[in-house]
Formats: C-alpha cells, sequence, structure tokens
C-alpha cells in the first residue's frame, strides 16, 4: 500500500495541472506527465494499492471546484484507489503522537506551519500509516516530514524517475542495418 494526497491525486487526474517547483533548480519538475505515468504503471505492476486519505480528497475537490462531481466518478472508477476516513483508530494514533509532541514542549513537532495545516497534514499522512501505507507520494514539506517521523517513505514528484527510453532498432526485420 501507498499513500496519495492531493498534490498527486492532481497530477494523476487533471491533464492541465501545474506542475510543482523542483526545490533544487527552482523550476517546474521536467516531464510531469511522463513520471506520474511511470509511477502510476510501477504501482499497477507491483499490484499496489493507493490509499487517498479523505482530508487529502477534500483538498482536491476544493481544487476541483465545479468539476468535483466528475472527479468524484473518476475515482470512484478507479479500482485500485481507496479512500479513507480519518477515524477512531487514526483519532488515537494521532493523539498519540501529538501528546508526545506536547511532553517535549513542542505540539507542532517542528513545523513552522500554522497549526491547522500541522493538524491537516497530520490526518492525511495518519490516515495512510494505520492502512498500511509503508510509502506516501507528496509535494507538501509538511506531509513529507511528518511520513519519515512515522516511519513511511516519502517521495516527491520530482523524485519519481522518467520512463526509460524506448530503444529504437536500426536493424530492420532480417536483422540488418536499414
Amino acid at each position: 500500500m501507498v499513500g496519495i494526497d492531493a498534490s498527486i491525486i492532481s497530477l494523476m487526474l487533471h491533464p492541465g495541472a501545474k506542475p510543482p517547483r523542483d526545490p533544487v533548480t527552482k523550476k517546474p519538475v521536467d516531464r510531469i506527465r511522463d513520471r506520474i505515468e511511470q509511477l502510476l504503471e510501477d504501482l499497477d505492476n507491483d499490484s499496489e494499492r493507493m490509499i487517498l486519505p479523505t482530508p487529502a480528497l477534500s483538498e482536491f475537490l476544493v481544487l476541483a471546484g465545479k468539476q468535483a462531481p466528475e472527479y468524484l466518478d473518476r475515482i470512484a472508477e478507479m479500482k485500485t484507489l481507496l479512500v479513507r476516513p480519518f477515524d477512531e483508530r487514526a483519532a488515537i494514533e494521532l493523539a498519540a503522537l501529538e501528546l508526545d509532541d506536547r511532553e517535549k514542549g513542542d505540539k507542532r513537532g517542528g513545523s513552522k506551519d500554522p497549526w491547522q495545516k500541522v493538524k491537516f497534514d497530520r490526518q492525511i499522512v495518519v490516515i495512510a500509516k494505520i492502512n498500511g501505507a509503508k510509502r506516501m507520494y507528496s509535494d507538501d514539506d509538511g506531509v513529507v516530514k511528518f511520513c519519515a517521523r512515522v516511519g513511511i517513505d516519502p517521495v516527491s514528484s520530482w523524485e519519481l524517475p522518467l520512463p526509460a527510453a524506448k530503444q529504437m532498432t536500426l536493424l530492420d526485420n532480417k536483422g540488418e542495418v536499414s
């Protein structure tokens, strides 16, 4: 199982989604469509299922605006995508993590983000974790940092591999150079 957040589901479902900026080059991520398609192919080849936490779904639906019902239909048709809620197990897990941070004197766990964003990001990560995600695809710095803290491998879109170049052959059907 892997988790995805709003930034990744946007790139998966909306062909016109703007690519994020690579933090190293400060430029839009090169060939983002190819990277996302390769990710989907790799997940399919590995028979991986994707968890979309409901807070991330909410973020995506806000971005989708009036097209939200169409995207919900597409999401419902995706057999490898599981929408998962913030439930009792998630609440218990999140409370334990926050209590640990409070005992250390920093309820934000080192984050400089506003408290509301910290809580939202944590919900996304905890939902993925309790549903068995070992990896989380996200371009959100808060999500990425919290993933690493709870033992989920975070991967951002600029870290996704490009598809291997298809080899063109110069040989004809008889094995001779054409």
